[in-house]
């Protein structure tokens, strides 16, 4: 019929339909392949981009860093009264690659490994990716190895941390060279009410004149412009001896002052966060085999 003829006119020679049959099969071959090889790229990305949990447990808070490889995905902070929510994060991430730096009592520091008891341990005498230029190593707190451990592809590099103590860390051609440590803001002010009779406990950290009218203001003004002082006039000595130097600044009271537009500080919240993330990495690649 017409509708055969239809067809037959517009059908391929039997020679050239079992051509195009096999050149689809290598096609669809050809396709199997690359999905299989696109799913394997998949399966080997997915692994490499494992989240790993990082753990600073400093004197008055937790810190939580959930990372992809380098990138800081979450950070979740937690206080002495928020413990149980602590433990309940940390389980989602029990089978996780972690690591715990804490200067934390002896009892809380077990406590905390107990929560996560595969997590790498890091203290002073964890491998690092750094070398150490200083007189009493194991007294080095791990807080400021692991920010040196952050900068230290930095040719100089000092890091500024402003927590329950403020800490100057230098590092050079990959070497932790030593700094200073004074009090923090906090223990400026208890200090000020628990060694005198009369003066009271500053408990906020308003901006005031240099020249206080009120003794609350004239507490304030001692302290943070003291501290404010103290910063500018480390840096100036820092920078005449090391004119290249690049500057960092981290700490939970580096919110109460404003170096960064004086002296192009970057200011970087979760520093220590990513020194402990990145001797992890170090870690792992450094611990003896098992087989």
């Amino acid at each position: 019929n017409q509708g055969h003829k239809d067809f037959q006119s517009f059908a391929l020679p039997t020679e050239l339909r079992y051509r195009s049959i096999a050149s689809a099969k290598i096609t669809i071959d050809l396709k199997t392949q690359n999905l299989s090889r696109f799913f394997l790229i998949l399966v080997l990305s997915l692994h490499s981009m494992e989240h790993a949990l990082i753990i600073d447990a400093g004197n008055t808070r937790i810190k939580v860093g959930v990372f992809v490889g380098n990138e800081v995905k979450s950070v979740h902070v937690f206080l002495d009264n928020e413990l149980v929510e602590l433990k309940k994060f940390i389980h989602d991430f029990k089978n996780a690659p972690s690591i715990i730096a804490s200067v934390r009592s002896e009892k809380n520091t077990k406590w905390l490994y107990s929560l996560l008891p595969r997590a790498i341990r890091f203290n002073q005498q964890s491998p690092f990716p750094i070398q150490i230029d200083y007189e009493t190593p194991l007294t080095l707190g791990i807080d400021r190895i692991a920010n040196a451990i952050a900068v230290s592809k930095n040719k100089t590099a000092l890091v500024i941390d402003l927590g329950t103590c403020i800490k100057f860390d230098f590092v050079q051609n990959n070497c932790f060279m030593g700094g200073s440590i004074s009090p923090g803001i906090k223990l400026r002010f208890r200090a000020l009410h628990e060694f005198t009779g009369k003066l009271p406990l500053i408990q906020d950290f308003n901006k005031v004149n240099v020249i206080a009218k009120n003794t609350s203001d004239a507490l304030r003004s001692g302290v943070l412009i003291g501290i404010e002082k103290e910063i500018c006039g480390f840096i100036d000595e820092y920078r005449l001896k090391y004119p290249e130097l690049t500057i960092f600044m981290t700490g939970g009271d580096a919110i109460h002052f404003d170096f960064d537009r004086k002296y192009g500080i970057f200011v970087d919240e979760n520093l220590t966060l990513k020194g402990l993330n990145n001797a992890l990495k170090y870690v792992q690649t450094h611990l003896p085999s098992t087989n």
